[in-house]
């Protein structure tokens, strides 16, 4: 009688553990699911003009502060410029698919509404931050307001912009820039102009700074030199016009490919890293996602550069390639087709992702059950160790790792406060199929 009712009290104890553990990962899910804040400047590249048409898909995403014309060392007013009404013209094209995007999701700004977010930055010159511009002080009014952030600030061309309004911060706000340094988040496609390292970074240095300097270029110009084979389907001609460029609209129509095939997005990365699909990218450089993974540049800097996979800089990004691919095809569908005839990705009906503690020797149950699929479709699930963000880098055995309940024994050797990052993907079977992602994160005790 004893025993069962010692039995009776350790189990009760795991299931208030249980439940407290779920109602603070709700907690973070609730808190994690709030659309990031966000302003993006560019340089009117035509990668940045491929970047932007992909942007504009995705635009219900995030909340949008600014989009933003600057300068960079290949382009500024005068030098390769393409001036600065390209953004308002690609704008044009998305009101045109506007009202059959809504029928999607929720969220999207109107046409109206996006206009009024574009502003002129600093692009006198390669550089440029000698004066204040409407871009700069459009930077200066959002991150010094009082709603939360953290706000990303997105440099497709030079940090110039940026730099200006966080020069003026210091100068002029010199109390806030404690406040600004724990609210702002700047991704640097790139390194596009000195302004960074000779002013941002000694001056700001509690900043955090994800700096793509070589790993976007995977997505880039030279895309085909570096993605492998498997990959490289789903950016070539056939597949470009098949689901992007012919029958998708003239949003998609207005992207400039390259003898029909994929021609260069590497500014993508900047706001893919935003997108949430449940690699919870956002909550440390460290995790990995569709825009890449990171590590710090020197210990105690918060700089952070891109982070090898498997010993490939590339690998971070291309390796979610066929996903997102599929997923701005499926956005194409939606400005031409509607709600039924369209497809939709699977979500998780209570938790994104949440962290188990575990021992040594001991079980880890894995479990995806609660996913949904809005149009019905068949999911099928993958599970897998994702070990570059974990500090274990032993081998990890999952048992059922193709199905919604898996589970694997903790090594022998794993140490106290290590962790084992595993990634569940649940893909449907639609047309294209989309994929989403759950990510356990396993602590030892």
């Amino acid at each position: 009688m004893m025993k069962r009712k010692r039995i009776l009290f350790i189990t009760l104890l795991l299931l208030i553990s249980l439940v407290t553990t779920q109602n603070t990962a709700f907690a973070k899910a609730v808190k994690a699911d709030k659309r990031p804040r966000i302003i993006a400047t560019t340089d009117g590249e035509i990668d940045d003009r491929c970047s932007m048409v992909r942007f504009l898909l995705y635009a219900n995403e995030w909340d949008i502060e600014g989009i933003i014309i600057s300068s960079s060392k290949f382009h500024w007013d005068g030098h390769k410029w393409a001036g600065i009404k390209w953004i308002d013209g690609q704008i044009d094209q998305y009101a045109k698919v506007y009202e059959t995007l809504k029928q999607h999701a929720t969220g999207f700004p109107s046409p109206k509404e996006l206009k009024s977010k574009v502003w002129v930055g600093n692009i006198s010159n390669v550089g440029a931050m000698d004066k204040d511009t409407p871009g700069s002080d459009r930077i200066v009014e959002v991150l010094l307001d009082n709603k939360p952030g953290p706000v990303y600030l997105q440099a497709w061309g030079g940090t110039n912009t940026i730099a200006r309004a966080l020069w003026k911060i210091q100068h002029k706000h010199p109390d806030q820039m404690k406040k600004v340094s724990n609210k702002a988040v700047i991704y640097i496609i790139l390194d596009q102009d000195t302004t960074f390292r000779k002013y941002i970074q000694p001056n700001w240095p509690d900043l955090q700074v994800l700096g793509s300097f070589r790993q976007f270029a995977c997505i880039a110009y030279r895309w085909n030199q570096k993605i492998p084979s498997p990959q490289k389907t789903f950016f070539e001609k056939r597949w470009m016009e098949a689901n992007i460029l012919k029958g998708h609209g003239p949003l998609c129509s207005l992207y400039e490919a390259k003898n029909g095939a994929f021609r260069s997005e590497g500014d993508s990365p900047a706001f893919m890293h935003q997108i949430r699909v449940g690699l919870r990218s956002m909550e440390e450089p460290g995790y990995g996602g569709w825009g890449g993974r990171f590590v710090r540049e020197k210990p105690n800097s918060n700089t952070w550069r891109g982070a090898k996979d498997d010993g490939d800089i590339n690998k971070p990004i291309w390796r979610w390639a066929e996903a997102f691919q599929n997923d701005w095809a499926a956005r194409a569908d939606w400005c031409v087709k509607s709600y039924k005839e369209a497809n939709h990705p699977p979500f998780a009906a209570l938790f994104p992702g949440w962290n188990l503690n575990a021992v040594p020797r001991g079980g880890v149950q894995l479990n995806a059950k609660d996913w949904k699929d809005p149009d019905g479709d068949k999911l099928t699930y993958k599970w897998w160790h994702y070990k570059e963000p974990s500090l274990y880098k032993g081998k990890i055995n999952i048992q059922n790792a193709n199905t919604d309940h898996a589970y694997f024994n903790v090594p022998k050797d794993v140490k106290k406060g290590q962790t084992i990052h595993t990634i569940c993907e649940v893909t449907d079977n639609g047309n294209p199929p989309l994929t989403r992602y759950l990510r356990v994160i396993v602590n030892i005790e």
